[in-house]
């Protein structure tokens, strides 16, 4: 497996591992209706979604993949740093992010007491020092899961990268205990842990962090 940055060529299989991913993710379920998840507009509505983020991401070279023999992404990594080239809204909005919004509201979406997830400036408020990095969005092609691709995303890739330009912790959200036991397992501990109140069911929430 080669690790390197995501090229715009890479986009169209990003996306799809993102989708396949998160679309049966306990957080996107309990977002929405399981009669809208049932439907096709629910992919295409997750294609547009993911499609936006890995553009955002992208034009300020925060995507990491895991590539196989022929170059095609295997695993994805979206990253954010709490110094230097950072995300803003402003990004969402030159990318026409606003226009999903309307589409988003009108296939059931509820729920807005999730978007306390994202707020990165709480995560990096969870560790010391100034320069921290936060893993967004982390997936690997569920035909090759099991084989330690994900721990060598981390620790092989992004972990020495994180540490050569200057930061010295990582930190992330999930949702599942599964993926809680898969973080311990690559070093992290876990910080805090919440409850957040979703239209379709509660949901918790583990914030962890590793020192490199």
């Amino acid at each position: 497996m080669d690790f390197r940055s995501g090229l715009n060529s890479d986009k169209p299989q990003i996306i799809n591992l993102l989708v396949d991913s998160f679309k049966e993710y306990i957080t996107t379920k309990n977002m929405f209706q399981s009669k809208f998840r049932s439907s096709a507009k629910f992919d295409k509505l997750l294609h547009k979604y993911f499609a936006l983020e890995v553009n955002v991401f992208m034009k300020k070279g925060l995507v990491y993949v895991g590539a196989d023999g022929k170059g095609k992404p295997r695993a994805v990594a979206l990253i954010e740093f709490s110094q230097g080239n950072q995300i803003s809204s402003w990004d969402y909005l030159t990318l026409d992010g606003l226009k999903l919004i309307p589409e988003i509201l009108r296939s059931g979406f509820n729920g807005f007491n999730a978007f306390d997830i994202f707020k990165f400036e709480d995560l990096f408020d969870l560790v010391k020092g100034k320069k921290k990095c936060a893993v967004e969005y982390l997936a690997v092609d569920k035909k090759l899961r099991g084989q330690g691709i994900g721990s060598k995303m981390l620790n092989n890739h992004i972990s020495p990268y994180v540490k050569k330009i200057g930061y010295r912790n990582i930190i992330l959200e999930t949702n599942t205990q599964k993926n809680v036991k898969f973080y311990k397992k690559n070093h992290f501990s876990v910080r805090s842990v919440k409850k957040v109140n979703l239209s379709h069911g509660d949901v918790k929430d583990w914030a962890l962090s590793k020192a490199i």
